[in-house]
């Protein structure tokens, strides 16, 4: 499983700034650019209808699975590319 953080600066064409990647034993690694990698690797998102926030190391699958509808602006948003 993995996401990619895109950004479009400008006119530029969209890039990928960080990635991340489910690996086999269930963790979570984020690669990229510093501040992007940073900012996805402490991103947590709130499950709909629960109270309860999920990081990428407290539920790897759940926090892949809503990240991408979670991170959505003009300029940012996450992809998966599995």
């Amino acid at each position: 499983m993995r996401i990619e953080l895109r950004e479009r600066i400008g006119d530029r064409p969209p890039q990928t700034v960080a990635t991340a990647s489910l690996l086999e034993d269930g963790t979570v690694e984020v690669v990229g650019e510093p501040t992007s990698v940073e900012f996805l690797s402490l991103f947590r998102v709130c499950a709909a209808g629960t109270d309860r926030w999920v990081s990428k190391d407290e539920d790897p699958h759940l926090w892949f699975e809503l990240v991408p509808d979670v991170i959505k602006t003009p300029h940012r948003w996450a992809e998966r590319s599995d």
